[in-house]
């Protein structure tokens, strides 16, 4: 569709005269159509079409629209598949009436008749957006939903008669309100009505007005529902749409509740299709190649492009998901069903599904064929195929793949290569080999594409390989990646391992699958070539400005020189010998031994750094791959960690093992286990592990109850006894503790090297709740939410899939993020960053809606440029925004959910709203110990709370923050006997200094002086005397004894004139001093056992955890007495 000027033409809507928008983004009618399909205001109406000046206009054909005029969309006729989508989406909006607004007009303004607001004149894009409310920590799948009819859904007077036909008849619902008053509706051509008929009686005799919005209809013949539906309906508020793509699950739910009658589910469920759209069968293939070839030269095309692109990655995903659980559910038929199991291969809605074959003792590569993959190959595969659909390569066609892990079993989802399901793969393979090197096939147009690819991944682009016959085969990269030409003569990639060479640090048949991550070879190559610069030209400006500008050639994905690495040292294939395969193996272990020596004590660093956010394994693998680093190498890095010098970072890193580990013995028990024995497989795999209780008692203990309560209630009704199950399952070995443990270290030995003891549950600082999060996070499993001692069947509330997915990033919002970012830190341009932020937020709106995670990056680091320009308010909506879209996608314990909820409490500390801010710090020291247990970010958090108690003027409440967190610090380094290393002594030290500050914030500078020296006396033996932390220290200290000193000169010329000697004049005391002088009292300890008696007590009020008054006064007489006790032993030496 044509436009001479922007917002020139407005789209009328004639069935809402007060709605018309401009079209600002719409290019196509068609495009226009899928807009208004997804928008709320027609989300209930797919029969409409386009009119201009009363010709309905061809959605299919250009045509162009003269300024000034308006494009009308009139309400057409229904037909049996316009008026099935209505009924679903009716069905929805019944089911749960606070998700949508109130979408229909009424027939008049008074109070008695609902009606729409006037709006006037609105952007596409404001009708367009989505609002989704945030979510708690808990699932709330199972939440009570209050019924607001009894049912409706298909009649059994379906279908029509002929006859009936013939007048405009379709089908007929039936609809029982929730004043228990059944009504046969009749769905036609024009509408809805209620028809005659009763009971078993069909009279098809129209009873009531038509009309075309079902709702409309109910409201009219259901009071109860019409009060329903006006309370539901907030203010203002625009309706969910349900987002396509998940992140992750919940771990955690509420108990089902009791499956009450519920036609509308019935049917739902018998007439799932689990993904297939039988209205539109899809080719996901060409849909994926069209997007992908359309022009991006300029913004506009670039936007259509991506949301395009957006829009086929989410439906392909949830298509792919439903399909994977399906065929592990065998409810799809497999394409070889005399194969074995893993070999077996699925064809359902356009998608080709296949197994992926579980390792977990190593990491080999099966060959031939017929091989079935592993998931080690499918992670490398899709791992490269990501960067691959970031490249966008001229001529090089790639597929869209899903991984999907449930039930214990890989699914591989792929779109279907056209042709390939009606070929030998010999025909269609042009480029590699698919029988391990024996056969090699070649085509120079396949060549030159593949040459391109290798250029970026640093692989060289002329390997001599022989085939079985000794023939010569100059290739780019492996001939294990296969190029495959199809029938719509598209090049395609396949089997994309080798598209990473070799990692010389594990060598054998069984690590063929160990290959170097691209983003080591990315990190090596720019170090050697800064070096390069610095020994070989250094003061040439010239060499320095080319070889930086390769730099920034090769991350921009156009390198013009690059390393030149050979992916097939190490493998089976047959090389030529040369010297050049001597060098470029030497390059191998050069990579290898980088990976050791400089990538991974640069991961240590980042590690101990106290921003990082290390809570749990998702931001620790995050980690690990932005330095190249695989997570195979966790236990070489927590080998390079002292216990006691960081005891939280290796406590950390070994929980992220232990969990990993159990994901693997979880999901083989899962795929052996017999599917009526399920829950009682983990809950009693649960209790073997977490439980101190007999886990053999407990995983049976709640089937017996129930067996013998149907057993008895089954003698009261005097019913007949159950024949034999004739259905023989595989018996399923219960494994015991020791068994498991020694499956766990066997695991832990060879898939990460390192040795996980048995006692590591009971270990100090190791989080057994942290540990269960991260398990059920990676297989899926839901628990209700409980204090659990130890499991039973009934906790386990169900497995959801684990999804890894291409997603869809625009390049215009990352570039305006980062030129943001320059904004900020090199220029401290306020004005141009938000400029850029509120660029790349609308763009990434845009596209993908607002539940995407780069949307809240953008809304968190908008909230931080109002901040730094002083408009709190502001600073606080976008933050506020941000932490919805993180809780929705990500749910509330999640490392960047904390962040966030962190950010916001400081916020509001700045505006003077004291009370929101500590309810958000508290809130964020709840969850980190939550998800992370006792580390470094827990320390962070009490202090964090610490200062803004100080601010606040609550200093007693800033030294209670600062002594637990001293409390913690020193418990945990002393049961790794780490108080002698530096890390210990520099963090001690620092909590010594903040207690220090806030007593010379209240005057007290006796105990301010104290805490500085031991402060001072740390640094001293820890640092240089020349370090500025040292010198630091030293002038707080000389700062604090010169207040002191003025304190006691103004007590002495207070006294001096007041002549009154010592104890004389208790009546003119302040209220504060009477205080501390009974406190003094109470707390003198005349003998070493009273003193522990009071330091036990202490003890058991902080493991309450509840911070009162009771307790603080406990924690202030512990350090009175101390101060007395010292000062007793101080007295006897003198």
């Amino acid at each position: 569709m044509k436009q001479t000027k922007e917002e020139s033409v407005k789209l009328y809507l004639d069935f809402y005269d007060k709605y018309t928008w401009p079209l600002e983004i719409a290019e196509t009618l068609l495009e226009v159509r899928q807009y208004l399909t997804e928008s709320t205001i027609l989300s209930l109406f797919q029969n409409f079409y386009f009119s201009h000046k009363g010709q309905r206009i061809n959605e299919y054909s250009e045509f162009s629209i003269p300024d000034g005029g308006k494009l009308q969309v009139l309400l057409d006729e229904f037909n049996e598949r316009t008026a099935r989508f209505h009924l679903r989406r009716v069905q929805e909006i019944i089911t749960n009436l606070s998700h949508y607004q109130y979408l229909c007009k009424g027939k008049n303004t008074n109070e008695d008749q609902l009606s729409i607001k006037e709006i006037g004149d609105l952007q596409l894009n404001d009708i367009l957006q989505p609002v989704i409310k945030p979510t708690l920590l808990l699932n709330d799948e199972n939440k009570a939903i209050k019924q607001n009819v009894q049912q409706l859904g298909l009649s059994s007077f379906n279908p029509p008669p002929l006859s009936r036909k013939l007048k405009g008849d379709l089908f007929y619902i039936v609809l029982k309100t929730i004043e228990s008053v059944e009504l046969i509706i009749t769905v036609s051509n024009l509408g809805f009505y209620v028809n005659s008929s009763q009971g078993r009686t069909f009279e098809p005799t129209q009873k009531s007005d038509c009309y075309y919005n079902l709702i409309d209809l109910i409201v009219d013949h259901s009071p109860s529902f019409k009060k329903e539906l006006i309370n539901a309906i907030p203010e203002q508020q625009q309706p969910t749409l349900p987002a396509t793509i998940r992140y992750n699950h919940k771990w955690l739910s509420v108990p089902e509740l009791p499956i009450t009658l519920d036609h509308q589910r019935s049917e739902s469920w018998a007439l799932d299709l689990h993904g297939f759209d039988v209205s539109s069968l899809r080719d996901w293939n060409e849909e994926l190649q069209v997007f992908r070839s359309l022009p991006k030269t300029d913004l506009i095309q670039k936007l259509n492009r991506d949301k395009a692109l957006s829009k086929v990655y989410g439906d392909f995903v949830e298509a792919a998901v439903r399909g994977a659980c399906a065929v592990v559910d065998k409810i799809i038929q497999p394409l070889n069903p005399m194969d074995i199991e893993c070999q077996q291969v699925y064809v359902y809605n356009q998608i080709f599904f296949s197994f992926a074959m579980e390792t977990p003792e190593d990491f080999r590569q099966e060959s031939g064929p017929d091989a079935t993959p592993t998931v080690s190959t499918t992670n490398c595969d899709f791992r490269n195929l990501q960067i691959l659909h970031k490249l966008d390569i001229p001529g090089l066609s790639v597929l869209n793949t899903c991984l999907v892990d449930y039930k214990g079993r890989r699914i591989i989802a792929q779109s279907i290569i056209p042709g390939i399901l009606n070929s030998d793969h010999s025909n269609c393979t042009q480029y590699g080999s698919i029988d391990d090197g024996k056969t090699i096939q070649k085509s120079e147009e396949f060549h030159k594409v593949m040459s391109k690819t290798c250029e970026f991944f640093h692989l060289d682009t002329d390997i001599v390989f022989l085939d079985s016959n000794q023939q010569k085969y100059s290739m780019a990269g492996s001939i294990e990646v296969k190029g495959i030409m199809g029938s719509d003569k598209r090049m395609y990639l396949l089997d994309l391992l080798r598209l990473s060479p070799r990692d010389y640090n594990y060598q054998g048949e069984n690590n063929q699958c160990c290959v170097l991550r691209f983003e080591l070879l990315q990190n090596y190559w720019v170090v050697n070539t800064i070096q390069k610069i610095k020994q070989n030209n250094s003061d040439d400006p010239k060499t320095q400005q080319e070889a930086y500008q390769n730099i920034q050639n090769l991350l921009i994905g156009n390198p013009k020189e690059g390393l030149k690495l050979n992916p097939a040292l190490g493998t089976k294939t047959s090389l030529q010998p040369s010297d050049k395969l001597t060098q470029q193996e030497e390059d191998l272990k050069k990579l290898s031994s980088f990976l050791l020596n400089q990538a991974i004590p640069q991961l240590i660093q980042e590690l101990s750094q106290p921003e990082t956010t290390r809570h749990s394994d998702l931001s620790i693998s995050d980690i690990f791959h932005s330095h190249g680093v695989n997570m195979r190498y966790l236990g070489k890095v927590i080998s390079f960690i002292r216990s006691e010098e960081q005891p939280s970072l290796r406590l950390t890193l070994e929980r992220v093992v232990f969990a990993k580990t159990l994901k693997h013995i979880f999901r083989d028990s899962m795929r052996r286990a017999p599917q009526n024995q399920l829950s009682q497989v983990l809950c009693h795999l649960l209790n073997v592990i977490f439980s101190n209780s007999n886990p053999s008692v407990n995983c049976k203990q709640e089937e017996k109850k129930k067996k013998k309560k149907n057993k008895n209630k089954s003698n009261q009704n005097g019913d007949k006894p159950h024949f034999k199950c004739l259905i023989q399952t595989n018996n399923y070995q219960y494994p015991t503790q020791q068994e498991v443990w020694d499956q766990i270290n066997k695991i832990a030995e060879a898939r990460y090297q390192h040795k996980i003891d048995s006692t590591i549950l009971n270990k100090k600082g190791f989080h057994k709740l942290s540990c269960l999060r991260e398990l059920c996070q990676q297989i899926g499993l839901q628990l209700v939410a409980r204090d659990y001692h130890d499991f039973q069947p009934s906790d386990i509330v169900g497995i959801q899939p684990i999804i890894k997915y291409i997603e869809q990033v625009s390049e215009d919002a990352k570039n305006n993020i980062e030129i943001g970012q320059k904004y900020m830190l090199e220029h401290q341009n306020h004005h141009q960053a938000l400029e850029s932020y509120l660029t790349a937020s609308q763009i990434i709106l845009n596209l993908h809606g607002q539940m995407h995670k780069e949307l809240a990056n953008c809304y968190s680091k908008i909230s931080a440029v109002y901040l730094r320009k002083q408009e709190y308010d502001a600073a606080i909506h976008f933050q506020k925004q941000a932490i919805q879209i993180y809780t929705t996608i990500y749910g509330y314990d999640h490392p960047l959910t904390i962040q966030a909820i962190t950010a916001l409490s400081l916020y509001y500390f700045s505006t003077k709203n004291y009370k929101e801010a500590f309810n958000h710090m508290l809130h964020t020291l709840y969850l980190a110990n939550l998800i992370g247990g006792e580390g470094q970010e827990v320390f962070n958090q009490y202090t964090n709370l610490s200062l803004l108690y100080s601010e606040s003027g609550q200093h007693q409440s800033a030294l209670n923050c600062l002594f637990e967190g001293l409390e913690k610090c020193e418990s945990l380094f002393k049961s790794f006997q780490g108080t002698e290393t530096q890390q210990y002594k520099l963090r001690v030290s620092g909590y010594y200094s903040a207690i220090a500050l806030e007593h010379g914030e209240i005057g007290d500078f006796q105990k301010a002086v104290e805490f500085q020296e031991r402060a001072s006396e740390l640094l001293k033996k820890t640092l240089k005397p020349d370090d500025t932390r040292v010198k630091e220290a030293d002038a707080l200290l000389a700062n604090l004894k010169k207040a002191l000193n003025e304190k006691r000169k103004d007590t002495q010329q207070s006294n001096l004139d007041n002549r009154r000697q010592f104890g004389t004049n208790r009546n003119l005391q302040s209220k504060t001093e009477q205080q501390t002088q009974q406190i003094q009292e109470e707390t003198y300890v005349e003998t070493d056992k009273e003193r522990e008696a009071l330091l036990q007590k202490l003890r058991a009020a902080k493991q309450s955890m509840k911070f009162k008054n009771k307790n603080q006064m406990d924690i202030n007489r512990y350090i009175l007495a101390q101060q007395l006790y010292r000062q007793q032993q101080q007295q006897q030496k003198e």
